[in-house]
């Protein structure tokens, strides 16, 4: 307690900084907005042909968040949805599906793991204080970008720093019970010559979670190199670090989250996690008409169960369960080269190819005991450990192209094509030793499945601009979500023999119309309407976890529609001393076909709505007020084995988040302050109403940064 009270203090000590007297006049900065999200080159913001939303990574910095999924979950159109595994970005309505459906990528390189039904984006290893900005294209990039945008795709473009610096930062931050926490940074560059740079972003961290038993530590290593071979050529050379070592105490039931939100559990886990990552990139500008970029990359994630224990409860009878061992692996290597011909003025053709194999591996062992002590020959003991060694592997190969023409002031029109052909290899290695009575029992069984997948994506967007500031577009895009290699195996029930499943892919067809404008100098207008039809999304039934043997079947449902409106306003005050921010996400998702016609998607939300208050007191001193909300949305119910009908799907309640903050400059010293969720609003990140397990949100903490520029 007194740990906090020495958090609330230094918060306080912040706010009133105000009355420090300061000399030191800011630095007048005009900077061109620009993207690369759109065509895969940085161009200037105002030539997008459709919505891209650009947040600059200092707007994020300076409001003191120490994750992006914290950062994120604040922004306009974004979710988060936590279907068991743990919380994944998601964008117009994906749902269960947001970790396949929801590109995420750093500096166009993506992060989504292959092993969709136990994966979750690697969100965590981003290290906030190293992103120059994130770039979010709603609703679509499948030309671009290829499988998975259905939702979106999320580009997080990190810093590239070639000039003299140095700094560090410290911030610590708490509960109103305690749990604290604390990061540690230090940054820096070093311009060795003309033509050769070296930059580095090291984050250190050790925070408890709001729930009893969470902790989280570990360190971020970010370092690049930059060549410049010649004037017109440059070199880039990126090696990225993530180690986090989490403990964890799982989830509560609905009585405890109501009576006590933040106590401990009902099972311990400890997992570790590595990431390392290799990027090395190669640019050449030949001249105003033709240049061209070539990356390979490899990036590799391992998380291991180092402690996992829970309860399984059959017959009355309730046993701890251990997954001890357990691991999962994550590889993915690739070569993207493309190319810009700038053929006339505003005009271009962007073509490419882009080679992946994404490989992942999951070691998952279950150890139970089951002891009845009676006489005999009533008594009962079983000793079951059963071990399940999978090796997943999709080689892709892309061809792209993109053409953006401008046949005058008042008309652009912008079209593309992707082709991708994947190659998938899959094996299964299970065994279970069961030791019951005293008798053992040995069952193996080994399955490997190969598959190929042929897959087409096309746009096409008229853009019409009727004013220097003003713009309306309408886009025609279908893409596509091919299979993960985990999807293409069955296991029968009745003979309890894995099988090849014959999936075809999800194919989706998106309308969208949006216009962009800037009225009266100080009035930001952006809206989008679209509607998404998605034919052969990919789901299953059966329970891969029965006490009678798991069984299950992917398959291919009918139909789901998703239809959405996105509003983004802006008013700038008093020479932007006064900001004003208002956003609004309408989603109407249900499944259109089928079984479960008529009913909603699960996990989506049918509202977010933000607002925000920006103002600078003086050149040194800001404040900032956010408002979050996000409306009830179906948790995942439950789904007959045999049939896939989905039924009891219980309401997530809807919720509100408030955070307020300040930010103080006094020379090279800058000092954050803030409460983030100020009215202790207690909310579900998970909920899984059937077994009566919940997890709670964050509830009302505080955070102080200092950070000291060289």
């Amino acid at each position: 307690m007194q740990e906090s009270k020495i958090i609330k203090l230094s918060l306080l000590t912040a706010l009133f900084l105000v009355n420090l007297e300061s000399k030191e006049l800011s630095e007048d900065v005009n900077l061109q907005k620009v993207v690369v999200s759109a065509s895969g080159f940085e161009q200037e913001a105002d030539s997008n042909l459709r919505n891209v939303i650009s947040i600059e990574g200092k707007d994020l910095q300076n409001k003191g968040y120490t994750s992006l999924e914290q950062a994120l979950e604040r922004v306009a159109g974004i979710n988060f949805v936590n279907f068991g595994l743990g919380r994944n970005i998601d964008l117009r309505g994906q749902g269960n599906k947001s970790n396949i459906a929801v590109k995420v990528m750093i500096d166009g390189r993506s992060i989504n793991v292959l092993d969709n039904s136990h994966g979750v984006t690697p969100l965590q290893s981003v290290n906030l204080d190293n992103i120059e900005r994130i770039e979010i294209v709603p609703g679509g990039g499948s030309v671009l970008y290829g499988n998975g945008t259905r939702g979106g795709a999320i580009n997080i473009i990190t810093k590239k720093q070639k000039e003299d610096a140095l700094a560090f930062s410290v911030s610590g931050g708490g509960f109103d019970g305690g749990h604290l926490g604390g990061n540690f940074g230090l940054s820096g560059a070093k311009k060795i010559d003309e033509n050769l740079a070296f930059s580095f972003d090291l984050q250190g961290f050790n925070k408890d979670g709001f729930q009893e038993g969470y902790n989280q530590k570990g360190y971020n290593i970010n370092t690049k190199s930059y060549i410049d071979l010649s004037e017109d050529s440059d070199l880039t050379f990126t090696y990225n670090y993530f180690r986090t070592l989490n403990t964890s105490s799982g989830y509560l039931t609905k009585k405890q989250a109501q009576n006590n939100p933040s106590q401990k559990g009902n099972s311990e886990n400890i997992t570790q996690i590595n990431r390392p990552e290799l990027a090395l990139n190669y640019h050449h500008y030949f001249n105003d008409f033709y240049e061209f970029s070539l990356e390979t990359f490899w990036q590799n994630q391992k998380i291991h169960y180092l402690k996992d224990v829970s309860t399984m409860t059959s017959g009355g009878m309730s046993v701890p369960v251990y997954q001890n061992g357990s691991a999962f692996e994550d590889t993915l290597m690739g070569v993207n080269f493309k190319n810009k011909l700038n053929y006339a003025n505003n005009s271009y053709f962007i073509f490419g190819y882009e080679f992946a194999n994404h490989d992942a591996k999951r070691r998952s062992i279950i150890h139970y005991d089951v002891n009845v002590p009676m006489p005999p020959p009533n008594g009962f003991s079983m000793s079951h450990t059963m071990t399940t060694l999978m090796d997943m592997d999709k080689q892709s190969h892309s061809f792209f192209m993109l053409d953006s023409h401008e046949f005058n002031d008042f008309f652009t029109l912008s079209g593309g094509t992707r082709y991708e052909y994947s190659l998938y290899d899959t094996s299964r290695n299970y065994n279970s030793n069961m030791i019951m009575m005293g008798r053992p029992t040995n069952t193996k069984e080994f399955f490997n499945t190969d598959d190929t997948s042929h897959n087409l994506a096309f746009e096409i967007t008229p853009n019409f601009t009727y004013s220097n500031t003003g713009k309306i577009y309408a886009k025609y895009e279908r893409g596509f979500i091919s299979p993960s290699p985990s999807q293409l195996v069955n296991k029968d029930q009745a003979s309890q023999k894995y099988q090849s499943a014959n999936l075809d892919p999800e194919v989706f067809d998106t309308f969208e119309l949006g216009i962009d404008d800037f009225w009266w100098d100080f009035y930001g207008f952006n809206l989008s309407v679209f509607y998404t039809l998605s034919k052969d999304e990919i789901s299953y039934l059966g329970n891969p976890h029965s006490t009678q043997g798991a069984f299950w079947k992917y398959y291919n449902i009918d139909e789901t529609r998703r239809f959405g409106v996105e509003l983004n306003l802006s008013q700038f005050f008093l020479n932007d001393a006064l900001i004003l921010k208002e956003s609004l996400s309408y989603l109407d998702a249900k499944i259109s076909k089928g079984i479960n016609d008529g009913l909603k998607i699960p996990y989506v939300s049918k509202i977010k709505a933000t607002t925000g208050v920006e103002y600078a007191f003086t050149n040194n001193f800001s404040s900032f007020v956010d408002l979050t909300y996000f409306s009830r949305a179906k948790d995942g119910g439950s789904i007959d084995e045999k049939t896939g009908k989905m039924s009891k799907n219980a309401w997530i309640k809807d919720y509100f988040l408030t955070d307020v903050g300040v930010n103080y400059h006094y020379k090279k010293l800058q000092v954050l302050a803030g409460i983030r969720n100020l009215f202790d609003k207690k909310y579900y990140t998970y909920q899984d109403s059937i077994n009566d397990q919940y997890l709670v949100g964050n509830g009302r903490n505080y955070y102080v940064e200092f950070k000291y520029a060289f």
